[in-house]
């Protein structure tokens, strides 16, 4: 061995002379090295490639099915599921992803509550803690008791995430399908990884894009020296007018969707929404009451960006009023007229709470005063009642206003009736 080693000793000091020249360099590309890697892995395979894709997602449904028949395997039961008291027979629950979802959200909401406080009494198993998978188990006629939420969850983690591995895999060759975000989405909840829905749609979003631009590129339909944003207008286009019949413009803006109304964007920057919405508003066009309403969700977030960077107060205030022009949307037969009118008189107001972050008090003052004959829009039991949230930001925001102006004594004289 000694020998071997002295023969080939200016080879190994060579390779780490190499390695240790070439190492800072590859830890600093390391993000790009890799996905120079994996793009070349899927074009050897071929991008998109559904048939492996759909193999993929086979594999994990095999995993989950494997899992909802149940059995009466002793030792797993003692180790993984609730206890042989409660059950009488040791019987193995089958996999009820709803359940563990359940499980995953009641522990989130008892986080900071000690383990003997979360023990369930036999009233919560038997009504809150069921299934209907857990039914077949049963003695005829006996009362089925739920399991330990902890345990059960703990039982089938595993299973679960092989299975959400597969999906995740089959998400690489999918391109503009869906079918491997919605798989993902029903089984990250329940292994209590929401973070991995946004990832996957969001994916599905980006390798659409990427898809229709190449196909469009091919075609030679995308004009030479266009900016990124103007690329991805052509792309958009492309995608709403359904021009390749693999793509599905309402898969895509389902896709779009789930980032905003499931996650909550939590996990979102904000100028990662403003893209989103950006993308929405685009598709939504010709829905006005959808894209009054995602109108209104982009002003708020250049509302909140305002208080980073004060020009996008400017910009909350030109996409508060474009929100607020509810002119074709109350001309449709089928509108809700009373909640339209809520929407304008609060679009209005948070225009006006614009002007005033940006001390154009002026401006501010005549939003206001002409939202004064609009009051009963917000305080008419034809509207559900008092929109006391709506009346208090009103009250607050002129009196405020007033001040600002020196007009004291009219400041005085609004009533505190929050």
């Amino acid at each position: 061995m000694n020998q071997i080693f002295r023969e080939n000793l200016k080879y190994i000091l060579a390779v780490l002379f190499v390695w240790a020249i070439t190492f800072p360099w590859i830890l600093r590309n390391k993000d790009t090295i890799l996905a120079k890697i994996t793009l070349t892995y899927n074009s050897f395979f071929g991008y998109p490639n559904p048939r492996i894709a759909h193999s993929l997602i086979a594999k994990g449904d095999a995993v989950l099915e494997g899992r909802k028949e149940g059995g009466t395997n002793l030792l797993q039961t003692i180790s993984q599921f609730f206890s042989a008291e409660e059950n009488g027979k040791g019987t193995i629950l089958p996999l009820d992803l709803t359940l563990m979802e359940k499980a995953c959200l009641y522990f989130r909401s008892k986080e900071h509550v000690e383990d003997h406080f979360l023990e369930l009494t036999w009233r919560e198993k038997a009504s809150d803690w069921g299934s209907p998978l857990f039914q077949r188990m049963a003695p005829q006629g006996e009362l089925t008791l739920g399991p330990n939420p902890k345990e059960y969850w703990n039982s089938h983690i595993e299973a679960v995430l092989t299975a959400l591995d597969y999906y995740k895999r089959a998400l690489r060759f999918s391109g503009p399908e869906l079918i491997a975000p919605k798989k993902i989405e029903s089984v990250a909840w329940a292994s209590c990884r929401p973070s991995e829905i946004l990832l996957a749609y969001k994916t599905h979003m980006v390798e659409t894009e990427s898809y229709v631009l190449k196909k469009l590129t091919e075609l030679e339909k995308v004009p030479s020296g266009l900016s990124a944003v103007q690329k991805r207008s052509v792309v958009l286009s492309s995608i709403k007018r359904s021009d390749f019949s693999e793509v599905s413009a309402n898969d895509y803006l389902e896709s779009l969707l789930r980032q905003i109304l499931l996650t909550g964007m939590k996990n979102f920057s904000p100028r990662e929404m403003d893209d989103i919405y950006e993308r929405i508003l685009y598709f939504v066009g010709a829905d006005e009451r959808e894209y009054l309403k995602f109108k209104f969700r982009r002003a708020e977030l250049y509302f909140q960006l305002g208080s980073e960077e004060e020009n996008y107060f400017q910009k909350a205030a030109t996409e508060f009023k474009e929100s607020a022009n509810i002119q074709l949307a109350s001309e449709m037969e089928d509108i809700n007229l009373p909640a339209l009118l809520v929407h304008e008189f609060e679009a209005k107001l948070k225009q006006a709470e614009s002007y005033h972050k940006l001390k154009e008090n002026n401006k501010s003052l005549t939003i206001l005063d002409s939202l004064k004959p609009k009051l009963r829009n917000v305080d008419e039991r034809s509207v559900g009642g008092k929109k006391d949230e709506i009346l208090k930001t009103y009250h607050n925001l002129s009196r405020s206003v007033l001040r600002k102006l020196g007009r004291y004594e009219e400041a005085d004289e609004i009533p505190f009736n929050e």
